[in-house]
C-alpha cells in the first residue's frame, strides 16, 4: 500500500484480501461504480478465487494509472481509453478488453434556448480533461453530426462538483452527465441534446495491460479476464443481486443505482470485444485530435484474443452463472 501512494495514487484503496497460496495482481478503478460491476461481482462471487488470484483494486484514473502499467506497478488498469492514447504515442500497452463500448452520457444543456447540437456552434461544454473518454465521445458526436469540432468551446473541469456549480451559474453551456450525475443535478436548465449511448461507440471501459506482462506472462492476464467475464456475465443476468453488490461499494441512492446498472448493461459490448470499424474510427479522431499523420495499425494497439479464447471456452463447457 505504501508503494502505491508513493507513487502518487489517492488515500482511497479499494483492497481486497488475499489468501494462502493464491497470487497478488493490483488492477486500477476510477470510481466504485456500476460501470465496475463486472469486477465487484467476480469478487464478491468467488471467480477471482476460482483462478488463485488475489487482487487488490486501487482507485486511479487513467493518468495516473497508465505510467503505472508502463512501470510495472499495476498489472491491469480499467482505464482502457488512457491507455490507448499512450498505445498511440508508442508505448508498450494493449487493450485486451473491452466490457462497455457505449457511452451512457447524456449530452444536457444548461440554458433553455440551447435546443439543438447545432447550438452548440459558438458555445462552451464542459468536459472532465482533454483526450479523455468525455472529449472523445463528444469529437466523434460532432463527426457524426457534421459539426466542426473547432466550432466548440471544450473546458476542462475535473471533478463533478465543479462542474454542477458550473451548470447552476451558466459559466457553461451543456456538459456531459452519467445518469446517476443527472439524478443528483435533478431537472436540468436545458434539454437532453443527445444520448450519446445511442449515437456512438468507442474503447469506453474493459482492460488494458503491458507488452511485456502478455509476453511473459499472458495465462495472468488471461486469468484475470476470466474472472471478470464470469462477473459480467452473471452481473449482465441477475440485476437485483448485482445491485446488492454494488451498494457495498457505492453509497449512491438506490434510483442512481438502477440508473447507472440499467445504463451500463445497455452499454456492454456482446462479448468483450467491439468491431474493427469502431476500432479505425476511435483510432483515426484520436490521431486527429493529436495530429498524428500515420497512427498505428489495430492490431498493435488491441489483443481481443484471450477474450475470444474465453468465451469460446465457456460457450463449449456450457458454463451459466448462478444467482
Amino acid at each position: 500500500m505504501r508503494r502505491l501512494l508513493l507513487l502518487g495514487f489517492p488515500a482511497w484503496l479499494f483492497f481486497l484480501c488475499g489468501w494462502a497460496g493464491a497470487e497478488n495482481i493490483v488492477v486500477s478503478l476510477v470510481t466504485p461504480s456500476a460501470a465496475y460491476m463486472d469486477h465487484f461481482v467476480a469478487v464478491e462471487k468467488g471467480y477471482f478465487r476460482e483462478q488463485n488470484l488475489s487482487v487488490e483494486y486501487v482507485r486511479a484514473g487513467g493518468g495516473v494509472a497508465t505510467p503505472a502499467l508502463l512501470s510495472g506497478d499495476l498489472q491491469l488498469s480499467t482505464s482502457a481509453g488512457s491507455a490507448l492514447s499512450a498505445a498511440l504515442r508508442g508505448g508498450p500497452v494493449k487493450i485486451v478488453y473491452t466490457n462497455l463500448s457505449k457511452p451512457s452520457y447524456k449530452l444536457i444543456a444548461t440554458k433553455p434556448e440551447i435546443q439543438t447540437l447545432k447550438d452548440l456552434v459558438g458555445k462552451r461544454v464542459a468536459i472532465n480533461s482533454f483526450g479523455d473518454t468525455q472529449h472523445l465521445a463528444l469529437l466523434l458526436l460532432l463527426k457524426k453530426h457534421r459539426i466542426p469540432s473547432t466550432s466548440v468551446l471544450f473546458i476542462a473541469m475535473g471533478r463533478n462538483e465543479t462542474r454542477f456549480a458550473a451548470m447552476k451559474s451558466g459559466a457553461i453551456d451543456a456538459t456531459l452527465l452519467l445518469p446517476r450525475d443527472a439524478f443528483q443535478v435533478g431537472p436540468s436548465q436545458g434539454p437532453v441534446l443527445a444520448d450519446i449511448g445511442k449515437e456512438i461507440q468507442l474503447i469506453w471501459s474493459g482492460a488494458a495491460t503491458s507488452s511485456k506482462l502478455l509476453a511473459e506472462n499472458r495465462g495472468l492476464a488471461e486469468r484475470f479476464l476470466i474472472g471478470a467475464i464470469k462477473g459480467r456475465e452473471y452481473a449482465r443476468r441477475f440485476k437485483e443481486q448485482t445491485l446488492a453488490v454494488i451498494a457495498k461499494h457505492d453509497k449512491s441512492p438506490r434510483e442512481g443505482l438502477e440508473l447507472d446498472y440499467d445504463a451500463t448493461v445497455s452499454s456492454m459490448t456482446p462479448e468483450g470485444s467491439v468491431t474493427d470499424d469502431v476500432l479505425r474510427d476511435e483510432i483515426a479522431t484520436r490521431a486527429e485530435l493529436t495530429k498524428m499523420a500515420n497512427p498505428p495499425d489495430k492490431d498493435k494497439l488491441f489483443d481481443y484474443s484471450l477474450v475470444k479464447k474465453i468465451y469460446a471456452d465457456l460457450k463449449a463447457s456450457g458454463w451459466q452463472p448462478r444467482p
